[in-house]
């Protein structure tokens, strides 16, 4: 897997959890977050965003006039 792959799972995981919807990626209903973690276990999930931070990867892209 690439680089981008994994802070782009990182950036979605996140993203309800960045806009103030929940503390916790598994608390977004409408997420993949929980199987995510089952599958990948904990630690690996954490080696994984500390690996590939999202930092400013989709910065902007919620602020685009429709």
């Amino acid at each position: 897997m690439t680089r981008t792959f994994w802070a782009t799972i990182n950036y979605i995981n996140h993203n309800p959890v960045h806009h103030g919807y929940v503390r916790c990626w598994q608390d977004w209903p409408f997420s993949s977050a929980r199987e995510y973690l089952m599958e990948m276990g904990k630690p690996r999930a954490e080696q994984l965003w500390h690996e590939y931070p999202i930092l400013d990867y989709g910065k902007g892209w919620d602020d685009a006039e429709l």
